[in-house]
């Protein structure tokens, strides 16, 4: 089973915000399909949520900083953290594109690197989704709110998120997987 792990902020001034992107794409895409589950397991810097078969969310309650709180929480009761996908907004991806990747650096995200040192890893894939071309001041841009030019490219993310986790949760491979999700083709609604 793949666990997504939706990084973000919590509480309503952070719901729309761009570092919520992840969050936010997984939200809709539970309420297109009328899920509402109540959370199997508890931890406490989040909760785990079942969603398919072959899915789950591990939700943080705390801030993006902290993410890697849950995970380490999550890691101590049996959960794998070679089958996790972390849902992260990148600031230089452009909106409306997503690249899935294995491994690799924090690139500067916060949540990221938080994740990396409570897990000891790099080794976590994570779904990059696009929130740039970023302004300055980075900080400003990933707290501010979603313009209204910027919602209607969000509507269309919502098919190929939706083939995104669809994907994921009919494979083992994650490797085969990243390569039909990376080209650019895959992210056009």
């Amino acid at each position: 089973m793949w666990t997504l792990v939706p990084l973000g902020n919590p509480g309503p001034d952070y719901q729309d915000t761009r570092h919520n992107l992840g969050r936010l794409l997984l939200q809709r895409w539970m309420a297109d399909r009328n899920l509402a589950p109540a959370p199997s397991r508890r931890f406490a810097s989040g909760a785990l949520y079942p969603l398919t078969e072959g899915l789950q969310a591990l939700v943080p309650n705390t801030y993006m900083n902290l993410s890697g709180e849950v995970c380490a929480q999550a890691e101590a009761a049996g959960i794998y953290p070679r089958k996790l996908v972390l849902l992260c907004d990148d600031k230089d991806l452009p909106l409306g594109t997503g690249r899935l990747r294995l491994s690799g650096s924090d690139g500067g995200h916060n949540g990221l690197r938080s994740v990396f040192e409570c897990l000891g890893s790099h080794e976590i894939a994570r779904l990059r989704l696009g929130i740039g071309p970023f302004q300055r001041p980075l900080v400003d841009y990933v707290l501010g709110h979603w313009t209204d030019a910027e919602w209607t490219e969000i509507d269309h993310l919502d098919a190929p998120f939706t083939r995104f986790l669809e994907a994921l949760d009919g494979t083992e491979d994650l490797a085969a997987l990243a390569n039909r999700v990376n080209p650019a083709g895959f992210w056009e609604g």
